[in-house]
């Protein structure tokens, strides 16, 4: 009688890491059929997803500098971009020739883009509308001695 609680025990502690492999592996299959789902991605794959069709994924993050590029619509001298933080959201934006363009946006959990006229323009508009009702982040963007401003409020 003695002998047969370890064997018990060691068949439970067996049945259980067998279930749990079972349980893991089935939640991996279920994530693959599935898709990505909640991984997070690059502001570079979200402005290739936006902007144009896919792309490999970048092997690095952008941070928020300036740097050199071509905005679409847009001839003249190479863009100075800029990264834009928001309560509703972060924005990327640049000017090229006076022009402003919104290049790539994230909304903040519990937001979304609500209106986008992304330009190029004198003026782009961008409004991040909370998803429960509680109110919305008017921005406008004009470029100012060539540099992206931001501004809020203002028609959209």
């Amino acid at each position: 009688m003695r002998m047969r609680w370890p064997v018990v025990a060691a068949g439970w502690v067996a049945a259980a890491a067998l279930a749990t492999a079972a349980s893991v592996g089935a939640v991996g299959t279920l994530r693959g059929l599935f898709g990505p789902g909640d991984a997070p991605m690059l502001e570079s794959d979200v402005e290739a997803q936006l902007t144009g069709p896919p792309t490999t994924p970048s092997p690095s993050t952008p941070g928020p500098s300036s740097s050199a590029a071509t905005v679409p619509g847009a001839s003249g001298p190479p863009a100075t971009k800029r990264a834009l933080s928001t309560d509703g959201g972060s924005l990327i934006a640049s000017c090229t020739g006076g022009l402003a363009y919104i290049e790539s946006y994230i909304p903040k959990s519990g937001y979304e883009v609500d209106h986008l006229a992304r330009g190029p323009a004198a003026t782009t508009a961008l409004r991040f509308k909370a998803r429960s009702g509680g109110g919305s982040v008017r921005l406008q963007v004009t470029c100012e001695n060539g540099e992206p401003t931001l501004r809020y409020g203002g028609d959209d």
